[in-house]
């Protein structure tokens, strides 16, 4: 149990990677879903030999098939996520945007209410009342001059993330998922960005010419690396290890409410300690909420 939460904490200040990459990524003109992608490859090559190297896992083939179907739906998802973060990002408050899509974290917890059996209670009413505050006040707070260039994709990359959440965690809900490694379940993650990028690619002509200007960019392949060094490290050793953990001792809804916690005050310190963000009383006032959100879930 105190595995669990100590890695839901430490996985969530690892997340800052991606909002502070999508943040200098608008600023250098990089496609953010580009640099996902050669992240995605990067890892995915990383983490192959590791499972070529270990036995299948001892598990039924149909639930094995089942977990990386999630898992990889849920990679496509986050990059969703990732490439409307980082184009919101480009031109709305970083700080804000990150905490906005954060508040995804409900949908996971409403999954688990709905579809495993975790009990409801009035504390999870209360958090739902907190998010859409929150929601509601940040859109209010918005800068009408900037409003429709980002808060579109801000909303995406929060609907986004509900998807990819919940499809993250419900393999651990699944009896004998400890015997599905965490590098497993990484390269499905990896396999899920990759697939998110060729799907979007169909749709994004910008995105196929941008492509070989990408390649030849040093610091595409250099924030490619750093979230790689991150991701990897934080999904095989917190991230499934932690989620399994906090799901054995019953406890595997607070998991993301834990991540997405510790995620927000990371990343907002950094938008107004780094970026010199400023915050007006609204906007302090939805924060707030989103962190009592996410209090109230675990109670």
């Amino acid at each position: 149990m105190t595995f669990g939460i100590i890695a839901m904490i430490l996985v969530g200040i690892s997340w800052i990677i991606w909002g502070l990459v999508a943040g200098v990524a608008g600023k250098r003109n990089l496609n953010m879903g580009l640099l996902v992608a050669i992240s995605a490859i990067i890892g995915f090559a990383a983490t192959l030999p590791t499972i070529l190297m270990q036995k299948l896992p001892d598990f039924s083939a149909g639930n094995l098939w089942l977990i990386t179907g999630l898992v990889i739906l849920g990679g496509i998802f986050n990059f969703l996520q990732l490439q409307w973060m980082g184009k919101a990002m480009k031109y709305g408050p970083n700080g804000i945007i990150w905490s906005v899509i954060q508040l995804g974290f409900i949908c996971p917890f409403a999954v688990g209410i709905i579809f495993f059996n975790v009990p409801m209670s009035w504390s999870f009413a209360i958090a739902v009342l907190l998010v859409i505050a929150a929601l509601v006040i940040f859109a209010v707070s918005a800068d009408n001059n900037t409003r429709g260039k980002w808060l579109l994709f801000t909303i995406g990359a929060f609907f986004a993330t509900c998807s990819c959440q919940s499809l993250q965690n419900i393999p651990s809900y699944i009896k004998g998922v400890e015997n599905v490694s965490g590098s497993w379940r990484t390269l499905a993650f990896f396999t899920g960005l990759i697939l998110g990028c060729l799907i979007y690619m169909i749709f994004d002509r910008n995105m196929r010419s941008e492509t070989a200007v990408m390649l030849k960019n040093k610091f595409a392949w250099f924030y490619a690396v750093l979230i790689d060094v991150v991701e990897v490290a934080a999904c095989a050793l917190l991230l499934y290890p932690g989620m399994d953990a906090l799901a054995k001792a019953g406890q595997g809804a607070i998991a993301t409410q834990l991540m997405t916690a510790s995620s927000i005050v990371a990343f907002e310190l950094y938008a107004v300690g780094i970026l010199r963000e400023k915050r007006s009383w609204l906007q302090v006032t939805a924060l707030l909420c989103c962190l009592a959100s996410i209090a109230a879930v675990c109670f």
